[in-house]
């Protein structure tokens, strides 16, 4: 591959995330790439929808090299929900139980371009997100900010960078009209 060449265009940039979709992976059954973008995904609306706390979801994606000539990529996924309830429980049980086969997550960046985390060019869904903790604290006192938050955190190693949707897809997920996401 030869080196690719990057022209820097003066616009507003947003850090942050606004939104995060899970799927398991064993419910999306197809995913197609065009020019380097996500442009569909076939399963039985495999993504569901998580209402995290505002400000909560952090994406980090970090290439590291090993060696002189391997590189990995880590991924990692993390949001807050609160309080503690049977439907909190239900889902930190659900990312417990679907973690042996691993996930695929949308993230909404602060800019609204969505991304694919846990499937990459090189390895395609051969090494998905899995859950790689969700703690749970009370807090110390009614002033603790973290108090009664559970913070799931997904996982994973692999060799290729997220890839974004194409402008289609993205604008549907946006619109809220996307048919590969269960809405809340």
């Amino acid at each position: 591959m030869a080196l690719a060449k990057y022209a820097h265009t003066c616009v507003k940039n947003v850090s942050g995330a606004s939104a995060v979709f899970v799927a398991e992976v064993a419910v999306v059954t197809a995913i197609t790439v065009t020019a380097g973008e996500i442009s569909a995904i076939t399963g039985t609306t495999p993504f569901k929808e998580i209402d995290a706390e505002q400000d909560s979801i952090k994406w980090d994606e970090n290439v590291e090299a090993v060696g002189k000539s391997n590189v990995k990529v880590t991924e990692q996924v993390e949001f807050k929900i609160a309080k503690p309830t049977k439907t909190s429980a239900t889902l930190v049980q659900s990312l417990m139980d679907g973690s042996p086969c691993g996930f695929l997550s949308i993230v909404t960046d602060g800019n609204g371009q969505n991304w694919l985390v846990g499937y990459n060019a090189t390895d395609g869904k051969n090494r998905p997100l899995r859950l790689s903790a969700a703690p749970r604290s009370t807090g110390q006192s009614p002033s603790d900010e973290a108090g009664q938050l559970i913070t799931p955190t997904l996982l994973c190693e692999g060799s290729g960078i997220a890839l974004p949707f194409d402008t289609t897809l993205n604008g549907a997920i946006n619109a809220g009209t996307s048919t590969i996401i269960d809405w809340n």
